[in-house]
């Protein structure tokens, strides 16, 4: 797979442009989200993803109208940072582009 893929998928009508950034990437995020205690913090993997691996549109935990929006983008976000979204277009939904 190649390094900096950007992909797009459109959710609640807006469309999401998010980045695959490699595989060491995603590594570092497991370190970057890690509080004192060794436990992993839901805020801070978010706001890793929002800073890391979102292009556009740029967006904080108080742009979204509800939690069910946030949550599907939390999750197309985990996608793309992990490497396992899909390189086709899957039902108009998914679309995976190359940055050179």
């Amino acid at each position: 797979m190649k390094k900096f893929t950007q992909v797009k998928k459109v959710i609640k009508g807006t469309e999401y442009t998010a980045q695959f950034n490699g595989f060491g990437e995603a590594y570092k995020f497991t370190d970057a989200i890690t509080d004192s205690s060794m436990k992993p913090s839901l805020y801070k993997a978010a706001e890793y993803l929002f800073e890391n691996v979102l292009v556009e549109p740029k967006r904080t935990f108080d742009d979204f109208e509800d939690r069910e929006e946030l949550d599907e983008v939390i999750a197309f976000l985990t996608e793309v940072k992990d490497g396992t979204f899909r390189e086709t277009t899957d039902e108009g939904t998914t679309k995976a582009d190359s940055k050179k």
